[in-house]
């Protein structure tokens, strides 16, 4: 009975086996171009692109096929590298700190005030943006930080025009009044 079944098994794990391999050769150089597009360097997509695809692999079996099978792997692509490019700003900022020791000899006094104001001014942001629901703060960060056009995130919200648009004018709103609460304060 088990050698039956270990010789059954053979085809289906070169079966599966291959499946993989033409996922892989079809979705790679796609999955590194978004990623590429996230990173900015060679180094980090190519590290990026080796996670998604092994997400993709281990959770194949999550696919229900609500939306094209390409839409999943880009699903997971963004969301690995929003959440990967966010885990790395933590550490950015420490390193732009360094950074600015280094040449803040080469600058005049206004122009480090002025890159300092801007630093803080995107840390508050940062902050504030904590402060918005999960699927709101996700949008303000594709929108603002990575520039996703209303159609791209249409399609990653599966939303129509109007109420991507809304939901960014709702989020803005609901920064705004967190200042004014601040600013009052």
């Amino acid at each position: 009975m088990i050698k039956m079944i270990t010789t059954g098994a053979a085809p289906l794990l070169k079966e599966k086996q291959q499946s993989l391999t033409e996922l892989y050769r079809c979705y790679y150089p796609k999955v590194y171009h978004t990623c590429f597009s996230y990173a900015k360097n060679q180094d980090d997509a190519l590290d990026l692109t080796q996670d998604v695809m092994l997400k993709v692999f281990s959770n194949i079996h999550a696919f229900e096929g609500k939306s094209a099978f390409s839409t999943w792997v880009f699903s997971i692509t963004r969301n690995h590298c929003l959440s990967m490019m966010s885990k790395k700003r933590m550490y950015y900022h420490e390193d732009v700190h360094n950074a600015k020791n280094l040449c803040a000899q080469e600058m005049s006094p206004e122009e480090l005030e002025l890159r300092e104001k801007k630093e803080q001014l995107e840390l508050e942001l940062e902050h504030y943006l904590d402060l918005l629901p999960a699927d709101d703060k996700k949008m303000m960060e594709l929108k603002y930080f990575h520039h996703y056009s209303v159609k791209d995130l249409q399609r990653e919200f599966n939303l129509s025009a109007s109420a991507v648009k809304m939901r960014l004018l709702r989020a803005r709103h609901k920064i705004e009044q967190i200042l004014e609460v601040r600013a009052a304060a």
